[in-house]
């Protein structure tokens, strides 16, 4: 289950955080990120910045919650083409993840799970999208994916803004396929309602 916590590391993460993910879902549920945390660990081959490490750090942790989505949609999906997108954002985001947390570990950054007060999906949420099937399953999820890939549009879109590197490649990759997604998303709530 996803659950929806942060650590915060001091106040210039928590300004970061906000103007990385500001904006709400169509549910009016706010659009935010995990946090990343200084970590003692030894530094791995991929040198980055610090900004880098932490936007890696936090999209390993948004990944994670996206896999989880993603899988709920794969088996649960009544439309072929929300089973698709939710297949194909599955394997995309999986694979990221281990580049992900190699430059994350590169500039000694571990991803955090959420914690409150800044949540993305609460469990709340999460048991009322598990409860739905059929139709109302589909358009509930394609809400809550389309507003999970903007938050990780926006995190990427400030890495590209400021990164280079390994880091800035996965944040453009990211942007390209997530908006891609969040197209064919928009398209399929319209062929539902």
């Amino acid at each position: 289950m996803i659950k929806g916590r942060f650590r915060l590391v001091g106040a210039g993460v928590l300004i970061a955080l906000a103007a990385a993910v500001g904006g709400c879902s169509s549910g009016g549920t706010p659009v935010t990120a995990a946090v990343a945390t200084a970590s003692p660990k030894a530094p791995s081959p991929v040198t980055t910045g610090h900004g880098s490490a932490m936007f890696a750090a936090m999209m390993v942790s948004h990944h994670k919650e996206g896999i989880e989505l993603a899988k709920l949609a794969v088996n649960k999906a009544s439309n072929p083409g929300v089973k698709t997108v939710a297949q194909r954002s599955l394997q995309s985001q999986q694979a990221e993840l281990p580049e992900l947390e190699q430059v994350a570990q590169g500039g000694n950054m571990t991803a955090q799970p959420p914690e409150p007060p800044l949540k993305r999906f609460t469990e709340q949420e999460m048991t009322k999208l598990q409860s739905l099937s059929g139709r109302e399953f589909d358009l509930a999820w394609l809400d809550a994916f389309s507003s999970h890939h903007m938050s990780a549009i926006m995190m990427a879109d400030m890495e590209l803004a400021s990164g280079n590197g390994t880091a800035a490649d996965l944040a453009r990759k990211i942007h390209h396929e997530q908006l891609n997604d969040v197209s064919e998303m928009n398209n399929l709530r319209d062929q539902l309602r």
